[in-house]
């Protein structure tokens, strides 16, 4: 297969693969490098694809697998799932629609810059720093179950917004 072909197969998975790197890695920065690091090993072996299937399959493994590498080398702290559950995890990735994806990031990216300052700071110490409730909890000089029920509230907030700029993106669905 040549490049052209090969990202063709590949870039409607990007989205997918990174939030598989992110869920392994729980570091968006590390998990745009796995998921870089697989595309070169995919163009390096680029001769060795029977169809796109077997490149989906073989670059899904490859990044997974380069995942853990990371986590090996820089001797990170992670919780690893178990391999039936990434194996569940990977097969629902997979096969989710994706022509949307894109559209629904943005509209988190602009959820996200609507929340308030000490929101984001929370979402950000959570979910870009990787720490666990407690440690935001300290961080913060809050209770833990104050930040649990801010995050839930964030939750919603966020869940509501990316709805609603979805909602407008397709007018057709607002009589249903």
């Amino acid at each position: 297969m040549d490049r052209t072909e090969i990202l063709k197969v590949l870039m409607p998975e990007r989205t997918k693969q990174i939030a598989l790197a992110w869920s392994i890695l729980r570091q968006s920065d590390l998990s745009e490098d796995a998921y870089q690091d697989m595309l070169t090993l995919v163009f390096q072996n680029h001769d060795s694809f029977e169809g796109p299937q077997h490149l989906r399959d073989w670059s899904w493994k490859v990044l997974r697998n380069r995942c853990y590498e990371l986590i090996r080398q820089r001797k990170y702290q992670v919780a690893l799932l178990d391999e039936s559950i990434l194996n569940l995890v990977d097969a629902e990735l997979e096969h989710r629609d994706t022509t949307d994806m894109s559209l629904r990031a943005d509209a988190l990216h602009e959820c996200l810059d609507r929340l308030s300052e000490n929101a984001r700071q929370t979402i950000r110490m959570r979910y870009f720093e990787g720490l666990r409730g407690n440690r935001v909890a300290e961080k913060l000089g809050r209770k833990p179950e104050a930040v649990y029920k801010a995050l839930q509230r964030i939750y919603v907030t966020l869940a509501q917004c990316i709805q609603k700029k979805m909602a407008a993106l397709d007018p057709g669905d607002s009589f249903s």
